[in-house]
């Protein structure tokens, strides 16, 4: 079972179900709270060689965009959904 090492989650999260669950299930775990998940400047900074240990944290926020993104390699389209990132 994963148990991640640290949390790094956008705030809004805690608007959804699913996000309170997420916490609730790892409330004993550190948190860190971010403004874009796809940014997180602590994680950025890290060497390549980190990239085993960094992928023991949860990182958690909502998709910004709601458009479609042209993807002809599976299909027409991706769709726009919400999503929780595993790490």
């Amino acid at each position: 079972m994963f148990i991640p090492e640290k949390i790094y989650y956008e705030q809004v999260i805690e608007n959804y179900e699913l996000g309170k669950e997420l916490l609730e299930k790892y409330k004993d775990v550190h948190k860190v709270i971010i403004d874009n998940h796809n940014n997180i400047e602590e994680m950025r900074k890290k060497e390549n060689s980190e990239f085993p240990k960094m992928k023991r944290n949860l990182i958690i926020g909502t998709r910004k965009t709601h458009k479609y993104v042209p993807n002809f390699k599976v299909s027409n389209f991706l769709v726009p959904y919400e999503i929780i990132y595993f790490s």
